[in-house]
């Protein structure tokens, strides 16, 4: 019965110390108000502008950028007329994005689908059934790759030799048609068509 009273004890003396920490404060900050002198100070009647450490009254201030004295900012733009595009602009129906991401996707998936049933002879969708969530975290990734540089505005569509927009485009069509030309004849076949 000792010990649990005298464990107690510090919970007990929380309430105390509090109340002697509150007052210890109250009596430094009357300490610092009764040291301290007040001094009353004027409100400026022009506005003021503080510059390098520097007060000065509008007046003051046109006059010494009128000397040289003190270099006059130039304007900057608000950073809340700035191009960049929302995800709703991306991604609408006449967007730079769902043909392109579409075309990117559909061509990996058939030339991964196609590669995977000449080594495995399997078809499309056994190959999903055995790795749903490997093949689902390779299209994320592609499609947040390709959304990446339509947001910092640097998808300009550049040509690299025989890699040309419209060459993606027409080739990631192809792509969407041969995906689902696959699968329609998987499904019809019975098994893999390669």
């Amino acid at each position: 019965m000792a010990t649990f009273a005298g464990s107690l004890a510090p919970i007990a003396a929380l309430p105390m110390r509090r109340t002697l920490r509150a007052a210890a404060r109250r009596l430094a900050i009357s300490r610092a108000t009764s040291q301290n002198e007040v001094v009353e100070t004027q409100a400026p009647t022009e506005p003021t502008v503080f510059y390098g450490g520097n007060s000065y009254t509008e007046s003051e201030w046109a006059a010494a950028v009128r000397s040289g004295r003190i270099a006059d900012a130039q304007p900057v733009a608000s950073t809340s007329e700035t191009n960049v595009p929302d995800l709703g602009e991306i991604m609408a129906f006449s967007g730079p994005a769902p043909e392109r991401i579409n075309g990117r996707l559909a061509m990996l998936g058939f030339v991964a689908a196609v590669a995977a049933e000449l080594v495995s002879g399997k078809g499309v969708l056994s190959q999903w059934a055995q790795e749903p969530t490997l093949i689902t975290v390779t299209f994320v990734l592609f499609a947040a790759g390709s959304l990446a540089p339509l947001f910092n505005n640097a998808d300009k569509g550049q040509s690299l030799g025989p890699f040309t927009p419209t060459a993606e485009l027409i080739n990631g069509r192809a792509a969407m048609i041969g995906f689902a030309a696959l699968i329609g004849i998987e499904a019809l076949k019975g098994s893999a068509l390669f």
